[in-house]
């Protein structure tokens, strides 16, 4: 029996099995139109296509929750097909992750499909950040260490960033906190930036995140830095050390896009440059400042001292020295950094801020091990017994485990 972990972000699914390193994919999760030719590709098979420009997106995922289920649906016919992971759902057991809080209702869908249109072997559905609670210990004290008493997780996805505190892996439920900003409001802030400043990307949702994430980062002082890019636009024009233009891709003698100057450029044109200085780091500020952008919520740092302060007293002091940050937005470079110097500046503890070297599968390859361990077997739901108990038990044993 095969043990598939799938980690169903609303960004990326994360996908391959315990046994085999090498299966491991990251596919879209989202099915998209081009804007010219009204082609519709299904996860991964955007890669086939070179009229990326406009693409139009629609994802299984509504604010965080899994509410178009025949947008997910089709996605995951293209991963368990044979073009992908080649899975048969009768012999093989599924891991598979939830957002937090997830309502009942989704969980029932989610358990009626996976048993009853897929019929896998087995379930065991859980939060992203309980697999990546079980793998802490090798980023705070290496593999040979023990088990941490006490975890906050800091997940930075797509729709939102949440904070979750764990007591001897068990979730305290009090403590969790949500920050409406995750990496897709961040992208649309950038193109709403850009097409105010400098060219209309408001249809080019491809293009700004790969923008975001090549050329942004996370100042470590804000005001320090903005001061520094006063006038600046771009590198040309005033020789700014932060400012930087951005090569976009013609999708004809270019796919990908590229900062000028990484890659020879002979046949670019300054219609295909674009400008960028303070929106490197202005961008990404608005985790720790979500106020900035008309969102009336405490940024990371602030969630963070606000989850430990939930939790009892004497987990204070081990919760703030085994943070651990995750996610997409977790890959901007300096946020680790200035997450520990922010949290560190307002409280008397010491401060420690770990992150993975791979913070968008940390969650995956933690439930591959995981899903390795003797315990998981007590974890795990069967079709015969999920038959038996019913919907409702199904949802309250994964409840009493997360």
């Amino acid at each position: 029996m095969r043990t598939l972990v799938l980690d169903n972000g609303s960004f990326a699914i994360k996908c391959g099995y315990t046994e085999d390193e090498t299966s491991a994919h990251t596919i879209p999760n989202s099915v998209m139109r081009t804007k010219r030719t009204k082609r519709m590709y299904v996860g991964d098979l955007i890669d086939s296509s070179t009229d990326l420009s406009g693409l139009y997106y629609r994802s299984p995922f509504e604010r965080g929750y899994l509410v178009h289920w025949d947008v997910q649906l089709a996605v995951w016919d293209r991963v368990f097909s044979n073009d992908v992971l080649g899975c048969t759902p009768s012999e093989t057991d599924l891991l598979l992750t939830e957002p937090m809080f997830n309502l009942h209702q989704i969980q029932r869908n989610m358990d009626e499909i996976v048993f009853e249109e897929y019929r896998f072997a087995s379930l065991f559905r859980a939060p992203a950040t309980r697999l990546v609670e079980a793998g802490a210990r090798d980023l705070i004290y290496g593999a040979e260490g023990s088990d941490p008493e006490c975890v906050l997780v800091v997940d930075t996805g797509h729709a939102f960033t949440h904070v979750v505190p764990y007591h001897m892996g068990r979730q305290i439920a009090s403590g969790v906190r949500r920050v409406d900003v995750g990496g897709r409001l961040l992208t649309n802030y950038l193109k709403e930036t850009v097409s105010f400043r400098y060219w209309d990307m408001m249809d080019e949702t491809f293009i700004m995140s790969a923008v975001k994430e090549k050329c942004c980062f996370v100042s470590q002082d804000f005001k320090r830095d903005i001061e520094a890019t006063r006038g600046c636009v771009g590198r040309r024009r005033g020789r700014n050390p932060l400012g930087l233009e951005y090569v976009l891709p013609d999708f004809s003698t270019s796919r990908q896009g590229f900062i000028q100057g990484s890659q020879p450029d002979d046949h670019v044109t300054d219609s295909q440059l674009l400008p960028l200085c303070n929106e490197r780091f202005a961008i990404p500020e608005a985790l720790f400042h979500p106020s900035d952008i008309g969102i009336e919520q405490a940024g990371i740092h602030q969630a963070v001292v606000q989850a430990v302060a939930a939790c009892p007293a004497e987990m204070h002091a081990v919760l703030l020295a085994n943070i651990v940050v995750v996610g997409g937005s977790a890959c901007l470079p300096g946020l680790r950094q200035r997450l520990q110097s922010e949290v560190q500046a307002q409280v008397s503890h010491r401060v420690r801020v770990f992150a993975p070297q791979d913070p968008m599968r940390w969650a995956w390859q933690n439930g591959c091990a995981l899903a390795t361990q003797p315990r998981a077997h007590s974890w795990q739901v069967s079709k015969a017994e999920y038959e038996e108990m019913g919907a409702h038990r199904t949802i309250a044993h994964f409840g009493s485990i997360a």
